[in-house]
């Protein structure tokens, strides 16, 4: 894991949280070289908050780079398929993360997240402003935690799962793989794959 690095670094995303990703990077010491455009191949070329856009096939051989685009993270990897990158990992000096944790490659935490004891972060996962994730938490590959959601003690989250602003994972439940929980949502009980939930407490609704 490149954590932090005080060089270059990509970000993949030309958009609002892109920008907002670039700021969270300088504040940790990272140099923000450009932002690397994943659908719209006319803003290459252009600049963004200060920042020029470039193409997935222009990145320098082994660039830094994480992914800053909203939505489905596995689909924006997916595009930079055939670009010769490497994740890094951006932490926020103002994040707390406890030093038993483990942080796979290409994670963004974000200022006021917190993540506990012996929890571990799966690859490319976004803890986004004042989220927290409890001890001996664990999340898949690509998820996303948005703005204040809170992961409890031992709870676990599946690859791709989004959980939304303000929704709560009680300890020690299991939520699947491709999940939605909607904002301000409540989960007390285990969620199967690829259902999306909202409510106190929480309730499968229609997609």
């Amino acid at each position: 894991m490149e954590l932090n690095g005080g060089r270059d670094l990509y970000l993949a995303g030309t958009g609002s949280f892109a920008r907002e990703v670039a700021e969270w990077a300088e504040d940790t010491g990272w140099r923000v070289a450009g932002l690397v455009e994943l659908v719209d191949e006319a803003r290459v070329g252009t600049l963004v908050g200060g920042h020029s856009v470039v193409a997935a096939t222009a990145l320098p051989a082994g660039s830094a780079t994480v992914i800053a685009a909203g939505g489905d993270r596995s689909v924006h990897h997916a595009s930079l398929a055939a670009a010769r990158w490497r994740a890094a990992t951006v932490v926020h000096p103002r994040a707390h993360v406890s030093s038993s944790a483990v942080i796979a490659p290409g994670c963004i935490v974000a200022p006021g997240a917190v993540i506990g004891a012996e929890a571990h972060l799966g690859e490319h996962t976004l803890v986004s402003r004042g989220a927290l994730v409890g001890h001996h938490a664990r999340t898949g590959r690509f998820v996303s935690l948005l703005p204040g959601a809170n992961l409890g003690g031992n709870a676990a989250v599946g690859d791709r799962s989004v959980v939304a602003m303000g929704a709560v994972i009680v300890n020690s439940t299991t939520v699947g793989e491709d999940v939605t929980v909607a904002a301000g949502a409540v989960v007390v009980r285990d969620v199967h794959d690829s259902a999306r939930v909202q409510g106190v407490p929480a309730k499968e609704y229609p997609a």
